[in-house]
Parts: C-alpha cells; sequence; structure tokens
C-alpha cells in the first residue's frame, strides 16, 4: 500500500479519484488548496500525488515548484491533473517538475495505469 496525496478542489473530480486510489489499495491523503497541499506532503511524505494545477490560495504551479526544492520530494511522482489541455500544457507542467500530466476529465484507467505506472511493484496490492 502507497500513501498517495490527492490535491482537488472540485469535489466530483475528488470523489472519483479517492475511489480509484482506495480501490488500488492505497492510503489516500486530501488537500482542497495549495498551502494545505504543501502541509500534508510535508506530514505524509506520500509516494506519489496526484495535483490539481488550478487551485484556490496557492495554484498546484507553485506547489510543485516549492514541494521540488525539497530533498525528500525530489523523486516523488507529481502527476499533474488538469483540465486545461491545450497542447503545450503538458509540456509545461513537466518544465515546472511534474512527472506526467492527466487531463480532466479522465477515464478511471488512466489514473489506475498512472498508479502502476508510478509506484514500484512492491507497492500494489
Amino acid at each position: 500500500m502507497a500513501k498517495i496525496l490527492v490535491v482537488e478542489d472540485e469535489p466530483n473530480n475528488l470523489e472519483l479519484a479517492l475511489r480509484i486510489v482506495r480501490h488500488a489499495g492505497h492510503e489516500a491523503a486530501v488537500a482542497t488548496d495549495g498551502f494545505a497541499a504543501l502541509e500534508l506532503a510535508r506530514q505524509h511524505r506520500p509516494q506519489l500525488i496526484l495535483l490539481d494545477l488550478q487551485l484556490p490560495k496557492l495554484d498546484g504551479w507553485t506547489v510543485v515548484k516549492l514541494l521540488r526544492k525539497e530533498s525528500w520530494a525530489k523523486n516523488v511522482p507529481i502527476v499533474a491533473v488538469s483540465a486545461s489541455a491545450s497542447p503545450g500544457d503538458e509540456h509545461k507542467a513537466i518544465e515546472a517538475g511534474c512527472t506526467a500530466f492527466l487531463s480532466k476529465p479522465y477515464y478511471p484507467a488512466a489514473l489506475r495505469e498512472m498508479l502502476s505506472h508510478y509506484l514500484p511493484a512492491v507497492l500494489q496490492p
């Protein structure tokens, strides 16, 4: 079981992500704004972060940049999750420090694939 931080401010998207993460057998911590995301990430040190880029209080772009400055988070997979899916958005997210990009709305299978790809096999249920 892996610890996953789900950062999402839209209730329906949050519920979907949580169902998928928990069904895959992982533990989920939840943040609904950027400041809470930083605080929970530092407390829980998750093995993977699902990060909405459009967040209240502190946007996801800033969150990923700040996390990448912390030694423990340098190699943690951070999957950007965004409804902005213009051609350059994925590239910008990777340049900002994200490991991967998932555009919303996404199919549950796409999120399950991200989880299995970025979490070591030993953490899979």
